[in-house]
């Protein structure tokens, strides 16, 4: 019932925080929720049978038997952290949203409570249909978030990423729909059981991989990233960094890879030359910008091409490095977007020539952004170090001159990130209207701490994140790249004689 209650309960928060008023009561409301959501999250782990590759926790009842529609549910080793990274970041979103949403509180905190339901049923399911329908439901607060909380230019980044998403939503759709008529079942394990042709894994992870990618985002189809994450709010920015966009990096290891093999072996080589021009764009386009909101979406664009990196190696190393990956840049991409929103409290403005000097005023700060920084910037200890070697390391087993331009990308992001803290932090102050900045409140700073905390333990201990998921990558990834054997004949008919009896069971 675990993860269930994990699903519902963000929804029925939801539903209740429509039906107080008082701004203080919805706020209480929805930090309750959220927090006693990641406390029963937290027995995922500790009920976590490390030498079971397969699904735990599993829930199933009909829904629509007739079409072999079922509620079913189940996490694994891969799925697990990033369950447990959603539930960690929800609360926080909302303790950290307290001084920035002002209109329309009940409208927000509903949001924010759906988009943790909609994106652990994603996470959870395995049921395709039922994948698909909360994959779809994402859509709805996300639209929400930017479009009634974001900035003057949201209808406009709004208008994009439905655009975007709906796009390579309804490419999956059909070859979802195909893929389980031939199968004739939305079971997940069963599908996975299943062998296409050539042709079938062809366009199937074409499709597949199209909505995966346009979610991660990767380059050349990130259009939508930089005015969403520009124009929503930072609460919402955060949601959309640290969370939703690992969505397609993970349905690429659920879906794609595993069901389409050979498909996946095939686009392997392209897929890998557009995320190191994603890495490489993304830090270019970063270096230039003066919108430090801007810069910190560009710069999330350029580690999110070196997880799809990671993950198109093949190699457990790879692998395990772009899971990992997700983990840490999820909680420092937090930490800066949420620091950019306090900032932009502050001083209503994302620019760095509003800024300058402003360490000697507010230390604590100054001081929070310069941790986040360094992680992102992957120095050893902390969050972004452990995964970023992983890949590097596989990568360059199999494509040297990928890795080499990969870690140019990395080079120049540890220089726009110093030279932002540089402009804004350092130096003399520049405008007077700084010199009545605040510093970190107590809200803020318990806000930033469990970050500050995941920063370093992620960099000091990474086998702690590691072993959870290498038995499930093993098994459900790497070992569904293997050529599968030859079948006897004798082989070949027991499996049709047991189909039959299945079928025949079903029948009954």
């Amino acid at each position: 019932m675990i993860l269930s209650i994990l699903i519902g309960l963000p929804i029925v928060g939801a539903v209740l925080v429509g039906f107080f008023p008082q701004e203080k009561v919805t706020k209480t409301l929805s930090l309750l929720v959220s927090l006693t959501v990641f406390i029963f999250s937290l027995t995922l782990y500790s009920g976590f049978d490390l030498s079971d590759a397969g699904f735990q926790f599993k829930e199933q009842m009909d829904l629509v038997s007739r079409f072999g529609i079922h509620y079913s549910v189940g996490i694994d080793g891969i799925s697990l952290w990033l369950v447990l990274l959603t539930t960690f970041m929800t609360p926080l979103v909302v303790l950290g949203s307290f001084g920035a949403i002002v209109e329309n509180t009940r409208g927000f905190y509903a949001s924010v409570l759906l988009m943790e339901a909609s994106i652990i049923g994603t996470l959870v399911s395995t049921d395709l249909f039922l994948f698909y329908l909360f994959w779809e439901l994402m859509l709805i607060p996300a639209f929400f978030l930017i479009g009634v909380w974001g900035g003057p230019n949201r209808a406009k980044a709004t208008v994009k990423f439905v655009l975007f998403t709906m796009l390579g939503s309804l490419l999956m759709l059909v070859a979802l729909l195909y893929v389980t008529h031939e199968v004739k079942s939305f079971d997940y394990v069963k599908i996975l059981e299943h062998f296409f042709p050539e042709d079938v894994q062809f366009w199937c992870f074409l499709a597949f991989s199209l909505a995966f990618l346009i979610k991660v985002p990767l380059f050349p189809f990130h259009g939508w990233l930089p005015d969403a994450y520009t124009e929503a709010p930072a609460s919402g920015t955060v949601l959309l960094s640290a969370v939703l966009v690992k969505l397609g990096a993970y349905g690429l290891l659920r879906f794609c890879i595993p069901l389409f093999p050979n498909a996946s072996k095939d686009f392997a080589p392209w897929i890998m030359v557009l995320a190191v021009a994603g890495v490489v764009h993304g830090a270019l386009m970063a270096s230039i910008q003066t919108d430090f909101k801007r810069l910190a979406a560009y710069s999330s664009l350029s580690h999110m091409g070196l997880i799809v990196l990671g993950i198109f190696t093949f190699s457990l190393t790879g692998l395990q490095g772009g899971v990992l990956q997700m983990i840490g840049h999820g909680v420092y991409m937090a930490g800066l977007f949420l620091l950019i929103g306090m900032l932009y409290e502050r001083r209503q403005s994302h620019e760095m020539e509003a800024f300058g000097g402003i360490a000697k005023l507010v230390p604590a700060l100054s001081a929070a952004f310069l941790w986040m920084i360094v992680a992102a910037a992957g120095l050893p200890g902390f969050a972004g170090f452990p995964g970023e070697i992983l890949i590097l390391t596989s990568s360059y087993k199999s494509a040297p001159v990928l890795a080499l331009l990969a870690i140019s990308g990395f080079v120049l992001s540890a220089w726009y990130l110093f030279n932002f803290y540089g402009k804004v932090f350092l130096g003399p102050i520049k405008k007077k209207e700084n010199q009545k900045l605040a510093d970190l409140s107590l809200r803020e700073c318990l806000t930033l701490l469990p970050l500050a905390v995941a920063v370093l333990w992620i960099g000091l201990n990474p086998n702690f994140f590691l072993r959870p998921m290498e038995k499930s990558l093993q098994l459900n990834v790497i070992e569904k790249l293997k050529p599968p054997p030859v079948m006897t004949d004798f082989a070949a008919q027991q499996r049709r004689i047991q189909e039959a009896v299945e079928q025949e069971k079903r029948g009954r």
